[in-house]
């Protein structure tokens, strides 16, 4: 009875995920090739309705469920809805994309749910073990995913580099969790917290914050550990790299604000190792983007910098900081799905990912182009658009945390001028270049699905950005919700 009532109150979307993943891969294995696509519109039906049973949930109460492994309140439950509204957008995406791939149609749309389960649980996990096991059923997850078109060598590639780096991070991320619990002997967020609330650092807790640090540091493709996103990005489907760079992240940064703000007060360097891998992940990240020649390279070294930014929230450890980074996540989602999905609408066209193919376009598909150019403005942080307003708010966090982190609101402003560049590069080579002689036809028939993902994005990118205050005071309610109380001391 207590299952079924953590159910209802918290865990309902889940659960519909659970069975829906049941569904298609019963479907999968039962459905002839040809009646195949009847799976994505069971996909895309069973997550809309896992949207809307938030409707069904105490969005406002704090809900601790399934033996207080996993907790519902405002900032999980707003990251979860986030994971969802991603998740059916990488779904709509993929319809063209997956449709001449016969009875592995089924396989693909149920990976993409396992994978949505698995960053569901992660951005609510409030256990250790929880944490990981959600973690595994992410990562397992994007790994056969980035190797789905089994015959390409560049999708091979990515899945092995992948799958390497991501066990190596996992075995980083749980020898870090045992230096956690060889101190409190304890793997729950809470009761770590109280007994590390009166307990003073040493050698050993440092290091085990620092390879938790680089464990979750892998899932948002951060410098150091950001090797692995530019291989995978270029190898990948379209819509599984737009699915990592976005939906991965968002449970991503969930969970590393949850579990990284337990030993704030307590880590000496806290505030400044965070810091010093945001610098590091903005800057090298945007510094590469610069001579990049492939689209979808440059826009996984653009992911790279926008985590980056995103961090620098977290590391002045405010109020204002961690709300900041949650209507960052709002308008990146809608921002790099919409540039993602103009991109495979050129490339399902074109055939080509070089940003030379690029040249012209707006004289050959003018609301393509459009399209294109507000998304990557609003990645670029130019007004009126959500980046813009994503940026600002952020910004304006960081300079009122106090004059000791003027240095590192310079640096992010010097790192949003260089990123201009880039993004801007692009731009001219859709207006101001002369147009490539291409072939007529398509290499992949038009897609209505796609323009209508395109459509809803652009829209939500200039809506949010003339529409910011509403979106800014769900992330201040949600971020009310992460205990920062010792970020006082901490400071002093």
């Amino acid at each position: 009875m207590d299952l079924l009532l953590d159910i209802r109150y918290a865990l309902l979307p889940e659960a519909i995920i659970s069975l829906l993943i049941i569904a298609c891969t019963v479907l999968t294995f039962t459905l002839p090739n040809k009646k195949q696509n009847i799976i994505y519109i069971v996909s895309s039906l069973g997550a809309l309705l896992a949207l809307i049973s938030f409707s069904y949930m105490p969005f406002f109460a704090e809900i601790n469920a399934l033996w207080n492994n996993f907790t519902s309140n405002t900032f999980t439950i707003l990251f979860r809805i986030l994971i969802l509204i991603g998740t059916i957008i990488t779904i709509q995406m993929s319809k063209k994309y997956v449709s001449g791939y016969g009875n592995s149609i089924g396989e693909f749309y149920t990976l993409i749910l396992i994978a949505a389960l698995g960053a569901m649980l992660l951005a609510g996990a409030s256990d250790l073990i929880m944490l990981f096991v959600a973690l595994e059923t992410l990562s397992l997850s994007c790994f056969a995913l980035s190797g789905y078109t089994k015959l390409d060598k560049l999708s091979n590639e990515a899945a092995l580099k992948y799958l390497v780096i991501g066990a190596a991070s996992s075995a980083v991320l749980l020898y870090g969790f045992s230096f956690i619990y060889g101190i409190t002997g304890e793997t729950n967020f809470v009761t770590i917290s109280n007994y590390l609330s009166g307990y003073n650092a040493n050698a050993v807790l440092i290091i085990g914050f620092l390879l938790v640090l680089g464990g979750l540091g892998y899932k948002l493709a951060a410098v150091p550990f950001h090797t692995w996103a530019p291989d995978v990005y270029q190898g990948a489907p379209i819509p599984v790299a737009a699915f990592l760079s976005v939906v991965s992240k968002i449970a991503g940064f969930a969970v590393i604000i949850r579990t990284l703000t337990i030993f704030l007060g307590i880590i000496p360097i806290w505030s400044l190792s965070i810091a010093v891998i945001a610098i590091l992940t903005m800057t090298i990240g945007n510094l590469i983007a610069i001579n990049q020649s492939n689209i979808k390279r440059l826009m996984a070294y653009s992911s790279i910098a926008q985590a980056g930014y995103i961090l620098v929230g977290l590391a002045i450890a405010t109020q204002a900081g961690i709300s900041s980074m949650i209507f960052y996540l709002i308008a990146y989602l809608f921002t790099n799905f919409g540039t993602w999905t103009a991109i495979e609408i050129h490339i399902n066209h074109t055939g080509k990912d070089s940003i030379e193919a690029f040249n012209g376009l707006a004289f050959k598909q003018p609301v393509l182009a459009a399209g294109l150019t507000i998304c990557l403005l609003s990645l670029a942080g130019i007004p009126i658009t959500a980046g813009f307003f994503a940026k600002f708010y952020l910004f304006q966090a960081v300079a009122l945390a106090g004059f000791q982190y003027t240095w590192l609101l310079i640096i992010a402003l010097i790192n949003t001028a260089i990123a201009v560049y880039y993004y801007l590069k692009i731009v001219k080579a859709m207006f101001l270049r002369p147009t490539q002689e291409l072939s007529q036809e398509p290499v992949i028939s038009p897609s209505k699905t796609l323009n209508i993902v395109l459509g809803f994005t652009v829209t939500a990118v200039i809506l949010i950005g003339v529409l910011a205050s509403p979106f800014i005071s769900l992330s201040e309610l949600s971020a009310i919700k992460i205990d920062l109380s010792s970020a006082l001391s901490f400071i002093q």
